[in-house]
Formats: C-alpha cells, structure tokens, sequence
C-alpha cells in the first residue's frame, strides 16, 4: 500500500495531463483522417467493370420493345462507361416478313448530370440524336428523351443484326462532389419502335 501511495504522490499531474491530452488528440486525428482516407478510396474504386450483359432486341413485327440499364455506383471519370446494345429482324422462331424501319429512344431519370452518345456498329459511327427533349410526369419526376429517328432499315430477305454502343459520361468536373453522388442510381430505358415501311 505504501509502494502504491508513493507512486502517485511522485506523478507530476501537469505532464500526465499534458500527454493524455496529446494523446487524445492524436488519436482523434487518426480516426478522422483514416475515416476520411476510406471513403475517398470507396469513391474513387467503385464499378470499373461496364455494361454486363448485351441486350437484345428482336423485332420481327411491328413492335415497341423496352429493354432497362441500371446506372449505379458510378464515379466521375474521363473514360465513359459502356453499354452494348443489338436490334435484329429475326428470333429462334422466325423472321421478320416485311421490311422494317424503327427508332431508338433513349430514356433517362435526370438523377445525375450524365452526358450520351450511341454509336452503330464496329467502326462506331456516330448516331444524330434528333430530339433532346426533357418532361415531367405527374408526380415530378423528371426524364430526359434522345430520340434517333431513322437509326435502320432492315429487309425481310436476310437475317439481320445492327449492334449500337451507347456512351455514358459522367464527366470528371463532378468528381469534387463525392457525397452528392454516392448512391444515387440513374436509369436508362432503351425502347425501339419498328414500323413496317411503305
């Protein structure tokens, strides 16, 4: 007991408070700037691998057809993100028995300030958007309309597939807004109308 007293009574108590104080700080600095280090590292290492699955589109009548891309976990980046896409005038079962023209619809939520181009084939010819239009539907929600209205004809004749890359830039100015972006998810719908030409 006397040992114990002895110990306290020689502890100066102005540098034990002095170095639990700086320990304290120190270890508050650590924890923030680990904290801080983890999210950028989360942020800047989110989805690098594009696309997933082709989706395809089989028209072998006069048709409206819908097929969905899900844009989530995106990051600012100066690389766009790509998606692949194929109309064909033909399925397992048959063929299309008239020729047809259709039109690609890209239709987006305006969750996220993305910017699009869809490009045909192997070379990636550029396709002109020919509308750009953005409504509101009864409930607020806004959707943004890129309409190519003549991307193809396709003739009864041949079996025939047309592939379309379509480009999402999410440009790299918004990358100093990280906790503005992080989960937000961005939809796309691709919708082909074919019609029969006259």
């Amino acid at each position: 007991m006397k040992g114990i007293r002895k110990i306290f009574l020689n502890i100066n108590y102005k540098k034990l408070a002095r170095y639990l104080f700086l320990s304290f700080l120190l270890l508050i600095s650590l924890i923030v700037f680990s904290t801080i280090d983890f999210t950028q590292a989360r942020y800047e290492s989110e989805v690098e691998v594009d696309g997933g699955p082709t989706l395809a589109f089989f028209i072998v009548d006069v048709t409206t057809q819908s097929g969905h891309i899900k844009l989530d976990e995106m990051i600012p980046r100066t690389t766009p993100y790509t998606y692949t896409f194929n109309v064909s005038n033909f399925n397992t079962e048959k063929r299309a028995n008239v020729d047809l023209t259709y039109t690609i619809e890209i239709i987006t939520t305006t969750n996220m300030p993305l910017n699009f181009q869809i490009f045909k084939g192997n070379d990636m010819n550029t396709m002109q958007v020919d509308h750009d239009t953005t409504t509101a539907d009864a409930n607020g929600v806004y959707y943004r309309h890129l309409v190519i209205d003549d991307a193809s004809i396709m003739t009864y004749s041949a079996n025939h597939t047309d592939t379309y890359t379509l480009w999402v830039e999410f440009p790299l100015a918004n990358k100093d807004y990280p906790d503005k972006y992080e989960g937000i998810i961005d939809l796309v719908d691709i919708k082909i109308v074919a019609e029969q030409v006259v």
